[in-house]
C-alpha cells in the first residue's frame, strides 16, 4: 500500500478547488444546444461541432437555475423571435462548476440574444446561397401559374385559425367564385414541421393532375414557430414541386426561405385567398374585355358587310339596268332583223306565190279550153288512152263554150316506132 493516498471525494474536492482558483469567475462561451429540458430549472446539453465535417468536438452539461431562467427565457425569445431549443447556437455567460457527485458543468447566468439572432440569419443565408448555387432557387417561381386556379391543395393544420380564415375567405368571396379546396393536414411548427409538410407535398404529388396549385398556410406565430420554414430540405422540396406553391405563413416581420422559393410568398392565409380570388377576377375581366372586343369587331364587321352589301346592291341595280338596256337593244336589233327577214321572206313568198299563180293559171283547164283545147271524159274521168275505150262507150267532150256527147264506134291507136 502506498504511503500517501486520498479518498475520491478528497481528490475531487482538490479538483474543485483548483478549478475555482485557476479559472476566471465566468466565461462567454459559444455552444450549440443539443438537448434542453425544462423542470422549473433548465437543463441543457451543450456541444461544439467541427465546421469542416460536423463531428463532435466537445460536450458538457449546463444549467440555468430557475431564478435566472424566468428572466432569460422571455428576454431571449422577445429579442430573437425564437425559443431556446436544440439545434440553435447561443453565446452564454457561464461559470465552470465542478461537483464531486455530478461532475463538470456550466452554470449559465446570461445569454446574448444578438449572437443567436446573427447565427439564425447566417444559417438562413447559407440555405439561400446553397439553393442558389444548386440552380434551383427560382424553379417553382418559373412555373406557369394557371389562369383559373380553382382546385387548391391546402397544407395546414386543420385546427389552425389561419386555415379557418383562409377557408372563410375562399367560400365567402364577394364574387361567388367556386373553389375546390382539399386539406392535407400537417404539423406547421416545431422541429417536426418540415418533415410533415414534405410528407403532405408527397401526397399531393401522387395526385398532381387533380390540383392547380398548392397553398401552404398557417396563422401568425413567433419567429421561433416559423423557423421551420427556413429548413433547407423543405425549401428544396418546394423548388422541385411541379405545381405552383403559394405561402401564407402569417408573419409580417420577416420572410422565410419557403416564402422566397415559393411561386408567390404572401403574408397571411387571408392574403393567399385574396390572391386566388383576384386571379379569377382578373380572368373574368379578361373574358369581359375579350367579349367587348369581340362585340366591337363583330359590329365593325357587320357594318362593313352591310356597307358592302349596299354597294353590291347599287352595283347590282346599275348592272341590271345596263344589262336590261343592253339586252333590250339587242332584242330591238334582233326584232328589226327578224322584221327585215320576215319582210324579205314575205316578199320572196309573195313572188313565189305570184309565180305559182301564173303557173297555175297556165295549167288551169278553163284557160286551156280557152286556148282551143278540149277535154274528153269517160264516165266523169279524163280519158287518157284509147285502150280504156270500147265500142258503145259514151264520151263527153268539154270545150270552152260547152260539151259534146259522142258514142264510140271504133278505136285505133297511133302507130309509133316502138310498135313497128
Amino acid at each position: 500500500m502506498p504511503e500517501k493516498f486520498c479518498s475520491l471525494s478528497q481528490l475531487l474536492g482538490q479538483v474543485k478547488g483548483v478549478l475555482e482558483k485557476g479559472l476566471p469567475e465566468h466565461y462567454w462561451v459559444i455552444a450549440e444546444i443539443m438537448e434542453l429540458h425544462e423542470r422549473r430549472h433548465c437543463y441543457l446539453e451543450l456541444i461544439e461541432k467541427s465546421e469542416e465535417n460536423d463531428t463532435l468536438l466537445a460536450r458538457i452539461r449546463a444549467t440555468i437555475w430557475a431564478s435566472r431562467y424566468s428572466m432569460l427565457r422571455p428576454f431571449f425569445e422577445s429579442s430573437t423571435g425564437t425559443t431556446l431549443k436544440s439545434g440553435i447556437k447561443i453565446l452564454c455567460k457561464a461559470s465552470v462548476e465542478f461537483h464531486p457527485l455530478y461532475g463538470l458543468s456550466l452554470n449559465i447566468s446570461d445569454i446574448d440574444p444578438s449572437y443567436t439572432l446573427g447565427d439564425l440569419a447566417r444559417k438562413k443565408q447559407e440555405v439561400i446561397q446553397r439553393l442558389r448555387s444548386e440552380g434551383v432557387f427560382d424553379m417553382n417561381r418559373e412555373l406557369t401559374f394557371p389562369l383559373v386556379p380553382q382546385r387548391i391543395a391546402v397544407i395546414s393544420s386543420e385546427s389552425a385559425a389561419g386555415y379557418g380564415d383562409f377557408m372563410n375567405s375562399m367560400e365567402q368571396n364577394r364574387h361567388a367564385f367556386l373553389f375546390y379546396c382539399t386539406l392535407f393536414p400537417s404539423v406547421m411548427q416545431g422541429e417536426e414541421a418540415p418533415g410533415s409538410i414534405i410528407s403532405a407535398l408527397e401526397q399531393i404529388y401522387e395526385s398532381e393532375s387533380a390540383f392547380d396549385c398548392v397553398v401552404l398556410i398557417r396563422g401568425g406565430g413567433s419567429k421561433a414557430d416559423l423557423e421551420s420554414f427556413n429548413n433547407y430540405e423543405l425549401a428544396y422540396f418546394i423548388t422541385q414541386f411541379p405545381l405552383p406553391v403559394l405561402t401564407g405563413i402569417g408573419h409580417e416581420r420577416d420572410e422565410s426561405v419557403a416564402d422566397m422559393v415559393a411561386h408567390h410568398g404572401l403574408k397571411t392565409p387571408t392574403a393567399v385567398a385574396e390572391f386566388l380570388v383576384d386571379r379569377l377576377l382578373a380572368f373574368q375581366f379578361s373574358l369581359s374585355a375579350l367579349l367587348d372586343r369581340l362585340s366591337t369587331l363583330v359590329n365593325i364587321r357587320v357594318q362593313a358587310d352591310l356597307a358592302r352589301l349596299d354597294r353590291y346592291q347599287g352595283d347590282l341595280v346599275h348592272l341590271s339596268k345596263s344589262l336590261v338596256q343592253k339586252h333590250s337593244e339587242n332584242l330591238h336589233r334582233t326584232e328589226q332583223g327578224l322584221r327585215r327577214e320576215l319582210t324579205n321572206l314575205m316578199h320572196r313568198n309573195k313572188d313565189y306565190l305570184s309565180l305559182l299563180k301564173k303557173r297555175t293559171e297556165l295549167v288551169d283547164p278553163e284557160n286551156i279550153l280557152r286556148r282551143g283545147y278540149s277535154i274528153t271524159l269517160l264516165k266523169g274521168k279524163a280519158l287518157r288512152s284509147v285502150k280504156d275505150l270500147k265500142p258503145g262507150d259514151i264520151l263527153e267532150t268539154r270545150l270552152q263554150e260547152g260539151k259534146i256527147l259522142s258514142k264510140v264506134e271504133n278505136t285505133s291507136k297511133h302507130h309509133d316506132k316502138s310498135e313497128d
